[in-house]
């Protein structure tokens, strides 16, 4: 699936939803250059109004078959606690499966969230989507 196949996926989903007019968009990819990765991406703000499509993008990418899943929060806005917390499970449920999650944030307030629940310590830092890819 292309990623605007995808994009337009998630706008018919949404429909005229109020409530989703300010979540932000998430989408999925295998890389092109490394074949055995997979990029999630999460851009916007992601609260309450989107931990379970949050929570369904991480466990859709693990099952994609794929050895390394990256998710790129570079142009995530805000990362609520729960979604921050979510991360933990994420991890470990893709670990049993045989997938490696890693992390691409960039932003400070998005590491504070990360290190106020208690998951930062559980990823490796990667600076760049280009590092994580190829970590």
């Amino acid at each position: 699936m292309s990623v605007t196949t995808a994009l337009h996926q998630i706008e018919q989903h949404r429909g005229n939803d109020p409530r989703t007019a300010a979540a932000g968009r998430m989408w999925s990819r295998r890389s092109t250059e490394y074949p055995d990765c997979l990029i999630a991406r999460v851009e916007g703000e992601l609260d309450a109004v989107g931990l379970d499509d949050f929570r369904a993008l991480l466990g859709h990418s693990r099952l994609d078959g794929c050895r390394v899943v990256v998710l790129d929060l570079r142009a995530t806005t805000f990362l609520c606690i729960r979604a921050a917390s979510a991360l933990s499970g994420a991890k470990s449920d893709a670990w049993r499966h045989g997938v490696e999650l890693r992390l691409v944030s960039g932003r400070h307030d998005i590491e504070r969230a990360l290190q106020i629940t208690g998951v930062r310590h559980q990823f490796r830092y990667f600076p760049t989507l280009r590092t994580a890819l190829t970590g």
